[in-house]
């Protein structure tokens, strides 16, 4: 009888052997490179995740050039500088090797940052960072975006309107800087009367539409100006409420100031390029000498959007960056 060779089972063995080890080490080298991924947070003020997408998207943009992951942290609140500085805290101990932070008390979380003398890379969003020595503003020009909307508001209106300029979220340097620019740009035209619009602390508590609501129905005014997304949406807010309307403006990239510039209700919109704004954010954290070298200089846009161009090509792109 003629005997069988075991060679080709040995041989295909041993291919079969080769194959699973080849293929433990591909998935072994995986998760190794997946442990080792470059990790930022993005830590933004407020509950809202959708206020803060396209800044978002700019930043996955540029994390993917890296091949690092970004995650989005919100806050339970829009002011609560303690618990801004929990979720800090947390995210470095649980590994993240950058933070990208839009803060809700711009001197406060800076004080935080710089007191805990943080190692990791930090970019602020919307706030000067004054670490040391260093000056980095990922931003629009604040100032000059409140400016040129006064300017817009001077050149619109006539100087017999009474203005109610909206003072809120001012520990923000955006905001502050913002409010700054508009009554800058007013001092400089012919106005009628300014009324300035704050809430107390009880109305603070319960919350800014409150506030605007009872600012509306006691104070006659002809123009509403707002610094920031919360207090637009809560102007708007208010104002459906009380089924009235005043000429209103705005900066905000709400997707409710955008619905409301197309109906007309938000006279003029001061939009600020936030995904940009993201995008530069998270290079700064990845490589801050590489984003140096590349962006130096560089300004975030921001236009003057109305009803009437806001559909141009440049205004689309700006206001609907996901659609084109």
């Amino acid at each position: 009888m003629k005997r069988i060779s075991n060679r080709p089972f040995i041989g295909a063995a041993i291919v079969f052997i080769a194959f699973i080890v080849i293929m433990l080490l591909q998935i072994g080298g995986d998760e190794a490179n997946k442990d080792e991924e470059t990790r930022v947070s993005m830590i933004v003020y407020g509950d809202d995740s959708e206020r803060w997408e396209n800044m978002r998207q700019g930043a996955a943009l540029a994390c993917q050039d890296k091949g690092a992951d970004i995650s989005l942290i919100t806050m339970l609140s829009e002011n609560d500088a303690a618990e801004q500085e929990e979720i800090i805290g947390r995210e470095i101990e649980d590994g993240a090797d950058a933070l990208i932070i839009a803060a809700c008390s711009s001197e406060r979380i800076r004080e935080y940052i710089d007191s805990n003398r943080i190692k990791i890379p930090i970019i602020f969003v919307e706030t000067m960072e004054q670490l040391s020595g260093k000056i980095i503003d990922i931003s629009s020009d604040d100032y000059r975006m409140g400016y040129e909307l006064g300017k817009e508001m001077l050149d619109s209106e006539s100087d017999i309107v009474t203005v109610a300029v909206i003072s809120e979220n001012t520990q923000r340097d955006s905001v502050a800087l913002r409010e700054k620019g508009f009554r800058d740009a007013l001092s400089e035209g012919q106005t009628g009367k300014i009324i300035n619009w704050s809430g107390n602390e009880y109305e603070n508590l319960a919350g800014t539409r409150v506030f605007i609501q009872r600012s509306v129905v006691s104070e006659a005014t002809d123009v509403i100006v707002t610094f920031d997304n919360s207090t637009t949406d809560a102007l708007i807010d208010a104002l459906s409420n009380l089924n009235m309307d005043r000429k209103v403006y705005s900066i905000s990239t709400s997707n409710k100031a955008v619905y409301n510039l197309y109906n007309k209700d938000i006279k003029a919109l001061m939009y600020p390029d936030e995904f940009s704004m993201g995008y530069l954010a998270a290079k700064y954290a990845l490589d801050r000498k590489d984003a140096q070298k590349m962006y130096s200089g560089k300004e975030i846009e921001y236009r003057i959007v109305k009803k009437e161009n806001m559909y141009d090509e440049d205004n689309q792109t700006l206001l609907f960056p996901f659609v084109n």
